[in-house]
């Protein structure tokens, strides 16, 4: 672990969760927090394990991972650079939902749990604003759920492709923000559905591959091929 330098208040404090707090509350919430680093497949938590920090991505991604009835694993969510995650466990019992482990070589800030309860047990404002920010996330895990039951697997990677795109109209370049085994498992895909499906795409001139890239001709064509299937 290392020390947290003072250059990471201007991050911290863009995040919604505490866009709001105050600088001296910001600041000893700092001095708490530890910087950590992890190689690529690296676990940084197990699902159910008790909690004692929650954390922001400064470099590199963490994929949240949950574990099935059958045994296997599902990504439910990638989360990207200067991102929060698990601080939901403070209203959710001290334990971890799901497992994170780092997609490639990542570093993350450990927020200590019990300073920010403190804070927050002192500060009802701070503590409504949280709870403003657990709604959104329901709202979310609601819609993935519905993406998963309800969505054809054309429409659940036309909607994660457009989620991706910066604009609504024309032509755009979409990068995926991980390998694409990744991507399938965060869409409730296999690996080879995935590659079939992008394919099917690419022969319709929807898309062209590069690697990781896909550069989309006509955005609005993308969304009549998914809507007639």
């Amino acid at each position: 672990m290392e020390a947290v330098a003072d250059n990471l208040f201007p991050i911290l404090r863009e995040t919604s969760l505490f866009s709001a707090w105050p600088e001296d509350l910001l600041h000893t919430l700092l001095r708490q927090s530890q910087k950590v680093t992890l190689d690529s497949g690296e676990i940084l938590f197990v699902e159910k394990a008790a909690a004692s920090a929650f954390y922001l991505i400064l470099s590199g991604r963490i994929l949240l991972i949950a574990a099935a009835s059958t045994g296997q694993e599902k990504i439910v969510e990638i989360i990207e650079q200067h991102d929060l995650f698990a601080e939901a466990v403070a209203f959710l019992g001290g334990r971890y939902p799901v497992t994170a482990a780092a997609d490639g070589r990542t570093t993350v800030l450990e927020i200590p749990l019990a300073l920010f309860l403190e804070i927050l047990e002192q500060k009802p404002l701070l503590m409504r604003q949280m709870l403003a920010r657990l709604s959104m996330r329901l709202h979310f895990l609601v819609k993935e759920l519905r993406h998963l039951s309800v969505e054809s697997a054309e429409q659940r990677l036309v909607s994660y492709l457009l989620e991706l795109c910066p604009l609504a109209t024309g032509s755009a370049v979409i990068e995926f923000p991980t390998k694409k085994s990744a991507v399938a498992a965060r869409l409730g895909l296999t690996p080879e559905t995935l590659s079939r499906l992008l394919t099917r795409m690419r022969k319709a001139g929807l898309i062209e591959m590069q690697g990781r890239r896909l550069q989309v001709p006509d955005l609005q064509a993308l969304e009549r091929w998914v809507a007639a299937r």
